[in-house]
């Protein structure tokens, strides 16, 4: 590949990622930009900015996880005693994750019942 295609892949690669980095505000967008960029022949700058990227979202990550727990947690708290458990799992579970196979039974270990 010759400079100039290098620069072009490059450059469709920058867009695309920041594109979604725009619609999404997803920080691993633009931890994959650093991937993809050789920093003026120093690949570990673009290691290390992908790697605190990376680590912030994950730390949110670790937050919406909590955040959703306890959400969960008070919905079920809510709903509990006006049908079946197994009813109120499902109900959640749609709130949730839609029709994802096996997340009834990940309500049902959130609220330890």
């Amino acid at each position: 590949m010759n400079k100039e295609q290098l620069y072009a892949k490059r450059k469709a690669l920058v867009k695309h990622f920041w594109e979604q980095y725009q619609v999404k505000k997803d920080p691993r967008w633009l931890a994959e930009i650093c991937d993809n960029l050789p920093f003026f022949e120093y690949p570990e700058v673009g290691a290390e900015i992908s790697r605190l990227l990376s680590s912030k979202f994950h730390k949110r990550n670790q937050i919406d996880e909590q955040t959703m727990r306890s959400e969960i947690q008070k919905l079920w708290e809510m709903l509990e005693g006006t049908d079946t458990d197994r009813a109120i799992y499902q109900k959640i579970a749609n709130i949730y994750f839609g029709d994802n196979e096996g997340a009834s039974e990940r309500i049902r270990k959130i609220v330890g019942k």
